[in-house]
């Protein structure tokens, strides 16, 4: 279904799958807790010390000198494949426009305003070659190929787990911290003067980077591995959710704008 108006994409449904594809990878909290109750090591699960990838383990065995056992692995790894997935579909989904104007209400008629201006300005080329729209444009293919990415390497990680090829599965993980910290703060760029929610993508982007090079430097050898995961994890999975609601919110308000602009305005003239 597509608009018949003249509006950005955030009034198409599509768009609405894209977000609330990407709102869908809070899912991964959930799944965590829950294998971390039905845990059968020789202690309690300890989120500072174990890292995530133990609840997905294929084996009880000591790994890395931890004694691994987590009866409910195929729900963590399921988790991991279900948040890669909806990053690849928010990824394929979510297009220049819907970025441009998602953040900002008033930004539907300024993108509006846009596309009549380079439409006026003579042939697609020039229309692409607007600094604006190319701005646009570059900003989104790098968001989409980030998330596109991420979400392959949460793929891996969810089938290859740590104790199978720890070399796949950790340079998979790897993959996904650095493409998706990176994709928030280039999106987080592009919001922050249009809403606070960019700001705040931009702070756990960089929480996330900055974690994501010293697990790089430490080889995660340090006193709290599985705090210093989820310093990435967290971080990134609260970004790619706050980036859904908001391009979720954007479009219901492009969908109103639409409705109101489409409705036939009484006549204030008196008879």
């Amino acid at each position: 279904m597509r608009s018949r108006h003249a509006f950005p994409a955030p009034a198409d449904v599509r768009h609405y799958l894209g977000a609330w594809s990407a709102v869908s990878v809070v899912q991964f909290f959930v799944a965590e807790a829950a294998v971390a109750l039905a845990w059968a090591g020789e202690s309690a699960y300890n989120y500072a010390m174990n890292v995530i990838s133990d609840l997905g383990a294929a084996h009880c065995a000591i790994h890395y000198g931890r004694y691994v056992c987590s009866p409910l692995n195929w729900l963590m790894d399921g988790s991991f494949v279900l948040q890669g997935l909806g990053l690849i579909v928010a990824a394929l989904l979510i297009t220049t426009a819907v970025l441009r104007v998602a953040a900002h209400g008033p930004s539907v008629r300024a993108h509006a305003r846009l596309a009549a201006a380079v439409s006026a300005a003579g042939t697609a080329r020039v229309a692409r070659d607007h600094p604006a729209v190319r701005r646009g444009g570059i900003v989104a293919l790098a968001v989409r190929i980030l998330f596109g990415v991420g979400g392959v390497g949460l793929i891996v990680v969810g089938l290859v787990q740590e104790d199978i090829v720890e070399w796949i599965h950790g340079g998979a993980a790897l993959a996904y911290f650095a493409s998706a910290a990176l994709a928030l703060i280039v999106l987080g760029a592009q919001w922050r003067r249009r809403t606070r929610a960019g700001w705040v993508l931009i702070v756990l982007g960089g929480i996330a980077a900055v974690a994501t090079v010293a697990l790089v430097v430490t080889h995660l050898q340090v006193p709290y591995p599985g705090a210093l995961e989820r310093a990435i994890v967290y971080p990134i999975t609260l970004g790619i959710a706050i980036m859904g609601s908001v391009i979720a919110s954007g479009a219901r308000r492009t969908r109103a704008e639409i409705r109101r602009l489409a409705t036939p305005q009484p006549s204030s003239g008196a008879s």
